[in-house]
């Protein structure tokens, strides 16, 4: 088995890993691993993030388990850079949250505006609270580059950024269907590569049953109340 996701980033490597391989024994063994069992191996293992649902999906990620599929988006890009070193997951769930009562009501009107928003397949509103969830994260996991990566997306017209919230990555989502996505695309990549040297230009996948035009490869972690 390989992966080509980068280990430590926020890019869900050590989860896609660990499912990958639940799956392999599965089927070597001829034992179903329907997503349910695979949570149960995975939680006396360590967090893990919802890529084994192929949809968008609300997951609890220390507890691992699901709390809700939310369904589809259009084609979306990230383009993305990194700010180097790289996080280890289960160090990072050991420390200390500091959020108030207050902030998880943040974050749970975040999850129902973007319920809703996946719901209407509004991108514009994804992106609004992809970057308030970013900023929310700065006290745990700050990023020198978010308020940069903003600016890039306000100049090049993207929808919104998205961050790692437990990795090193940050990123100016796009609407891939958008007609002048080619020029955004190439804006936003230029600007990224002045900002911190290398850029990756990521396509959200889709699949086949799970809702209008597929799913979007994305998972929203709530995680008992807070990212």
């Amino acid at each position: 088995m390989s992966s080509v996701i980068p280990e430590g980033k926020g890019l869900a490597s050590s989860s896609a890993d660990l499912v990958a391989t639940a799956r392999a024994v599965g089927r070597a063994l001829g034992v179903p691993m329907p997503p349910a069992r695979i949570e149960r191996l995975l939680s006396r293992i360590e967090p893990t993030d919802g890529v084994l649902y192929p949809a968008i999906v609300a997951f609890h990620h220390r507890s691992v388990r699901l709390r809700a599929v939310l369904g589809s988006l259009p084609a979306m890009a990230v383009v993305g850079v990194d700010e180097g070193g790289s996080v280890d997951t289960v160090d990072f769930n050991r420390i200390p949250k500091p959020f108030t009562a207050a902030d998880r009501g943040t974050y749970a009107a975040l999850l129902a505006r973007l319920t809703d928003a996946v719901r209407a397949r509004d991108l514009a509103e994804v992106g609004r609270v992809a970057t308030r969830s970013a900023l929310m994260n700065q006290r745990l996991r700050h990023k020198r580059l978010l308020e940069p990566m903003r600016a890039v997306c306000r100049e090049v017209g993207g929808l919104g950024v998205a961050v790692g919230h437990s990795g090193t990555t940050l990123g100016v989502l796009l609407d891939a269907t958008d007609p002048a996505y080619t020029r955004r695309v190439t804006a936003a990549s230029q600007a990224c590569a002045e900002l911190a040297g290398g850029v990756s230009v990521y396509r959200t996948l889709s699949f086949r049953g799970a809702g209008p035009g597929g799913a979007s490869r994305a998972t929203v972690t709530p995680g008992e109340g807070v990212p």
